[in-house]
């Protein structure tokens, strides 16, 4: 008999172990092996594909690096682990103290995170290893082309990571000491994340062409090529002649020219032939905005020539289409790979691990304020409400002075207003009351 995750039987009751059924097609072998062979699975060479793309073309580099400053803009914190009550747990700010002031600068978090972010967007992935041994630590692995899995279970999940360089598997990990934080798995780049750079290579290589067709084009026009015509079919010239006027024109200063004497000479001028480039810069302008679109991130040329509101609107859907869901990522594996392990190690339970936040915890202070303040002049909640709930300290004997002060002023203005007195406010001479209205101004005001 089954009960929950528990089998009852006449042994006694035993755990049950939950797997998936689903599994991956590796590279459409039928055979179900278990391990890879070296350099069977590698991703180097699409590495070094997507790295030579990012260092040749700005454009790309640009879109990635201003997606990870936007994703990283406001830092990583941390705040404090709660219930289902919103109540912190017991040692969760001590918790939360010691991820801050020791994991977090240790390791420089907010770097290194910002790293991650740009390696994860150019090849889709980006690989930690984290050790016990001193202490709790991790980083970024170098040389993140020569990671590969080396053996994978039933459902496709990867059971151990080496690095191969030159042949030679220089280390392993299993899944347990390695974090790999992945964008977009897909069947075509599994078990690797998918790179923000794929399907681009097309339009940069076409831009590349272009731009350097353009400056050929420029440099021949610029510097054409001339070619001095020596004598005519009536004129012969000796080679003696021949090779001093080559020297002398071939070591003439630019823009120098050269004489000769009872010597027919002509002057043709060589480069493009003054063809103009027909639609070349609509040509570009179409590829590259191929590529922002491809990229999703805007162009800096396009922020600081649109509106205010544009570019805000711009960088908001960067945010939300990329810089949100990279932000989920980045979260979940950091605190499932990364804090939980660090708590257990430090004699913290789980229950007490802080959660990473990107934004700062005094961000929202300001409308936080503002709401409670509508509350409290509304009297829909108390002074002291607003000030548990804005984390700041109520000066209970503050507060009941001035509530005394303003029920005595209350008090003072009843007793010096008659009874059934309505004329409150408006002048009065020998018991009549007028109402003094003010006239407009009527002077023109462009004079």
């Amino acid at each position: 008999m089954k009960l929950f995750s528990y089998e009852i039987n006449r042994h006694g009751i035993t755990r049950i172990k939950e797997r998936f059924k689903g599994t991956v097609d590796v590279a459409g072998v039928t055979t179900r092996k278990k391990r890879f062979s070296i350099g069977e699975h590698s991703w180097s060479s699409r590495c070094k594909k997507f790295e030579n793309m990012y260092q040749q073309y700005p454009m790309l580099k640009q879109g990635i690096l201003t997606l990870a400053g936007i994703v990283m803009s406001e830092g990583a914190h941390t705040s404090p682990a709660t219930n289902k009550q919103d109540e912190t747990y017991n040692l969760a700010e001590e918790a939360k103290w010691r991820v801050d002031n020791s994991l977090h600068k240790r390791h420089n978090i907010n770097s290194l995170l910002y790293q991650t972010v740009n390696i994860m967007c150019k090849f889709g992935s980006c690989f930690w290893e984290k050790t016990e041994t001193p202490e709790f630590s991790y980083r970024i692995i170098p040389n993140q082309e020569s990671i590969e899995p080396a053996s994978y279970d039933d459902t496709g999940e990867i059971t151990e990571w080496r690095q191969v360089i030159m042949g030679t598997t220089y280390a392993t990990w299993n899944s347990q000491e390695i974090v790999h934080f992945a964008w977009n798995v897909c069947s075509n780049s599994w078990p690797y994340g998918t790179p923000l750079l794929i399907g681009l290579d097309v339009e940069t290589e076409a831009l590349l062409g272009l731009e350097e067709s353009a400056k050929d084009f420029m440099e021949k026009e610029a510097w054409p090529y001339e070619i001095l015509s020596l004598g005519d079919s009536q004129n012969q010239i000796t080679t003696n002649d021949y090779n001093t006027a080559k020297i002398a024109w071939k070591n003439r200063q630019p823009g120098q020219g050269i004489t000769a004497r009872n010597i027919p000479i002509n002057l043709l001028k060589g480069g493009t032939g003054d063809t103009p480039l027909r639609e070349l810069s609509d040509l570009m302008e179409l590829l590259k905005d191929n590529v922002q679109d491809g990229l999703m991130v805007p162009a800096i040329s396009k922020l600081y020539n649109s509106t205010e509101a544009s570019a805000k609107v711009m960088t908001q859907h960067v945010m939300t289409v990329l810089g949100q869901p990279i932000q989920w990522l980045l979260k979940e594996r950091y605190e499932e790979d990364i804090l939980k392990p660090f708590m257990e190690a430090s004699g913290f339970s789980v229950k007490a691990c802080p959660e990473l936040i990107f934004e700062s915890p005094n961000v929202h202070k300001k409308e936080d304020g503002e709401f409670w303040v509508s509350l409290v002049s509304t009297q829909i909640a108390t002074p002291q409400q607003a000030a548990d709930a804005l984390g700041i300290e109520y000066d209970e004997e503050y507060f009941t002075k001035k509530e005394e002060q303003m029920l005595q002023q209350q008090q003072a203005n009843n007793e010096q207003k008659p009874q059934g007195d309505d004329s409150e406010g408006k002048p009065q001479q020998n018991g009549v009351t007028y109402e003094v209205r003010i006239k407009p101004d009527k002077r023109d005001l462009r004079s």
